[in-house]
């Protein structure tokens, strides 16, 4: 359970990491969704950690369960996003939609 724990906290570290840079470097607010995937995998990588190893998960390449691993919490970003959207009613950048409805359309 700690393992899956983990996972959750990094990918709060890591949005909370983008939204900063992403707030105070100009310029750079269309990349948010590549930044993300650049931190959550990088962290993942330089910690060595992998979700599968933690949970007894046999992996053929341990490779792929650390890029695995910096996928999941790259992937937890949007549950973080959408409950602070949801707790704060303020909604999530341009790059991140959390699905954006349309109107539905009549056709008769």
């Amino acid at each position: 359970m700690y393992s899956f724990a983990i996972v959750i906290m990094l990918a709060l570290a890591t949005l909370k990491l983008v939204d900063f840079v992403v707030d105070n470097v100009p310029g750079i607010e269309r990349f948010r969704s590549l930044g993300t995937f650049i931190v959550a995998i990088g962290s993942v990588l330089i910690l060595d950690y992998s979700l599968f190893e933690g949970f007894g998960i046999e992996v053929r390449d341990a490779r792929t369960g650390l890029w695995m691993t910096g996928f999941l919490v790259a992937g937890m970003t949007v549950a973080w996003r959408a409950m602070f959207a949801w707790l704060t009613h303020e909604r999530a950048a341009g790059d991140e939609t959390l699905g954006v409805q349309s109107p539905i359309r009549r056709v008769a």
